[in-house]
């Protein structure tokens, strides 16, 4: 099974398993109890102040001691109520179970007491479980004697969590789930000063327990029941406050641990007045709905497993950290909003889910590895360079050490393809599938123009690519067009296929420098033969190119100028040979003598190293204008030679400078008309910030052509009316162009503004 699909499964069912188990721990007792921890510490960091109007009247062990062991007759309680009622209370609560009968006397004077007001007088109810005929519980109310004296009645339950902390308060009790619901005692005291529900009461469900904000112990008014019945008490401490008369004497049994993180214990009043002072302020605590719980739990891990495909282990771990750190500050969060966020699923999800990723992937990947290197092993690829072997005693040991030999092997290879590219002789670029450069050679570097890695090789070689094959280039180098045909009238032809339909592997063009290249293409496939790329090699045959040039002027040569004199020849000799035939013989074989003379010239000075001497350039002039003496004479032309170089020297070749003025005056004298006078003039001239002789030779012709004047020195340009003997061959011209390029001077021909053709020579004066 491939690594990626592994993975894949594996974080699939991963993330299944740890959802599943935050929602068995949501629902599960065994992780309330680092909740509950956690619930206890964010409580004790801010407590609330206590109800100032809340008066706690404590059956204490004072009491005790001063009015006899408990339970005392309801007498007592009777004149408690009495006497309070003078005092004018907002309410009063008598926290003891009253659901006995006792002494008729005692019964009637404290039923009386509750009775007469103005305070109204609540009363407990309570609940025996399990109950009879199958019922959860008996509801045992007090005596009709006291239920019909009271204001109200209500329950007193407490939630007491699995540790034996009362944490929570139901307000209200429905023991059968029939919809009679008992409001709780401290609801009804607050409906009784407020003629409503309390907001807690009507926001969520009444049985929906209620996490209870505890004020610091012994924060609220307390007074001791004795005190109180027995002595002279101020008006002002009892007037307006609910009083709450509740036992707190140890072994009285109405004790409750709490969350304070002390271990100490609180009695049921003071639970009941601060359960009291919750309804008040609206502030109890409310738990995060289950559903909206398990979302909550849920996200975490679900980030956590998403980063997963995407992270380094680095940064999942941190991710991991920072999660805890974030579910924990978010439930600080939602305490300090009145709402308690359980943190204990999310918390379980991301610490198992994290190892037993880390595991699996572990485990996956040295599984990868093993199977990899076995095959990298086994593969029987010839290699230049040899595999070190890894030697260690442990699996994970001998896997990190193969797996490090297999890297460094990979670099030796690395190095191997670089150093072979770096020697390639011509540019070479490797390319991903859309065409961005990836690798090039140190040739590539100097031969393309630059940037080169991370650019687009069809951007490359629409710089590089000269116009007419600039179209071809990029049909080339686009993987769905193939190049069957060549550059025809400026235009490419293309089609889809190759007639053995394939797309050819290169492609010859020429580089806007003058270069010619071809460019040879194959694919770059990965080890399961998918197309990765190509490869491109730059073949520069810039001088075979030359070459076939070269050659085709020579087939030219042959073909036309060459050929065209020799069958004039042979035509001669078929018919009698008299003076006029040995003339056209004579006049053709020189013609056909010369143009080899010339082209072998040409060719010559092409492959031959320049040898130059000092030459006085005037008499070289003068010494070939007299060789052409009787060539004018024969038609009556004057050559007129005027020097103004005062004696300059060029530095040159003798034989090759003459022939190449030879040809210029031949070519004057043959386009001169008969009794004219050729001019030919030396002068001295600055250019460049050195001295020049300049040398310009015309005559009084019908000058050159407007068809023949922008390639005056090219291969085989004849035109104009001839006047010699010898008919010009068209290779004058260029290899005057030849000579006076190789003696690094330059040459140009214009009409005179007389008529005719003027031929201007320039060569750089040599130094002393």
């Amino acid at each position: 099974m491939k690594l990626r699909l592994r993975l894949g499964i594996e974080w699939l069912v991963i993330g299944l398993v740890a959802s599943l188990l935050i929602l068995f721990s949501n629902r599960w007792e065994g992780t309330r109890a680092f909740d509950h921890l956690l619930y206890d510490q964010l409580s004790g960091l801010s407590r609330p102040d206590a109800d100032r109007n809340i008066l706690l009247v404590n059956i204490d062990d004072h009491s005790l001691g001063q009015l006899g062991k408990w339970p005392w007759p309801r007498r007592i309680h009777g004149q408690m109520i009495e006497k309070l009622q003078t005092l004018q209370p907002k309410s009063i609560t008598l926290d003891i179970i009253l659901s006995e009968d006792g002494d008729p006397a005692d019964d009637t004077k404290l039923a009386r007491a509750m009775a007469i007001g103005p305070a109204p007088v609540m009363i407990p109810l309570h609940f025996v479980a399990p109950g009879s005929a199958g019922r959860n519980y008996n509801i045992v109310p007090p005596a009709p004697i006291f239920a019909k004296a009271a204001a109200s009645i209500g329950h007193v339950n407490v939630n007491i969590n699995g540790d034996g902390v009362v944490r929570r308060a139901e307000l209200c009790f429905d023991p059968e789930s029939n919809g009679n619901r008992w409001p709780h005692l401290m609801e009804q005291i607050y409906r009784s000063g407020k003629g409503h529900p309390s907001p807690a009461y009507r926001k969520v469900d009444c049985a929906e327990p209620m996490l209870v904000p505890y004020a610091p112990r012994g924060s609220h008014n307390e007074i001791s029941y004795a005190d109180l019945l027995v002595g002279e008490v101020p008006k002002a401490l009892i007037a307006g406050r609910d009083v709450i008369i509740g036992a707190t004497a140890a072994g009285l049994g109405d004790r409750y641990s709490v969350p304070f993180g002390d271990g100490g214990t609180l009695a049921g009043s003071e639970v009941m007045a601060n359960i009291l002072r919750g309804l008040r302020q609206d502030a109890f605590i409310a738990a995060v709905p289950r559903s909206l719980s398990d979302m909550l739990s849920l996200m975490p891990l679900w980030l956590l497993m998403v980063g997963f495909l995407r992270w380094s282990p680095r940064t999942a771990l941190t991710a991991s950290l920072f999660l805890i750190g974030a579910i924990l500050i978010g439930t600080a969060a939602t305490f300090k909003w009145q709402y308690w966020f359980a943190p204990s699923g999310a918390l379980l999800g991301i610490l198992i889910v994290y190892p037993l990723w880390g595991w699996r992937r572990l485990q996956a990947m040295s599984d990868f590895m093993a199977s990899e290197l076995l095959r990298l092993e086994r593969g029987g690829e010839t290699v230049p360079v040899p595999v070190r072997k890894a030697n260690a005693t442990d699996l994970v040991g001998r896997q990190s050490a193969a797996l490090a030999s297999a890297i460094d092997h990979m670099k030796d290879l690395r190095r191997f393809v670089s150093d072979t590219l770096s020697d390639l002789p011509d540019p070479m670029l490797v390319t991903d599938g859309t065409g961005i450069i990836l690798l090039d050679n140190d040739r590539a570097r100097g031969r393309l123009p630059a940037p080169l890695i991370g650019h687009s090789i069809h951007e490359l070689m629409a710089r590089v690519a000269d116009a007419d094959h600039r179209i071809a280039v990029d049909l080339f180098l686009r993987s769905d067009t193939v190049l069957v045909g060549d550059k025809v009238s400026n235009e490419i032809k293309f089609n889809r296929q190759n007639s053995d339909g394939k797309r050819p592997h290169s492609i010859r063009f020429d580089t806007v420098d003058g270069d010619t290249y071809v460019i040879r293409r194959s694919m770059l496939k990965n080890s399961t033969g998918a197309l990765q790329g190509h490869i491109y090699y730059f073949a520069d045959i810039t001088l075979l190119a030359a070459a076939e040039a070269e050659r085709e002027r020579i087939l030219q040569l042959l073909s036309h100028d060459m050929r065209a004199p020799q069958a004039a020849i042979i035509s001669s000799l078929g018919g009698p040979i008299d003076q006029e035939a040995r003339q056209r013989i004579e006049r053709n074989a020189r013609r056909t003598i010369q143009l080899a003379q010339d082209f072998v010239d040409i060719a010559r000075m092409a492959e031959s190293k320049f040898d130059g001497g000092d030459i006085l350039l005037a008499d070289l002039i003068h010494e070939v204008a007299d060789s052409f003496w009787p060539l004018a004479k024969e038609r009556n032309l004057t050559i007129i030679v005027n020097d103004n170089s005062d004696a300059g020297f060029v530095t040159g070749e003798a034989d090759s400078l003459s022939r190449a003025v030879a040809n210029l005056i031949d070519n004057a004298i043959k386009f001169s008309p008969d009794h004219g006078h050729i001019k030919i003039d030396i002068d001295r001239i600055e250019g460049s910030g050195i001295p020049w002789l300049s040398v310009s030779i015309t005559d009084q012709g019908e000058g050159i052509g407007p068809d023949i004047l922008p390639n005056l020195f090219g291969r085989f340009v004849t035109g104009g009316k001839q006047h010699g003997r010898i008919k010009g061959a068209g290779l004058g011209l260029t290899y005057v162009a030849a000579v006076i390029k190789r003696h690094g001077g330059s040459i140009s021909g214009e009409n005179g503004v007389d008529g005719g053709a003027c031929f201007k020579l320039s060569l750089a004066e040599a130094t002393e």
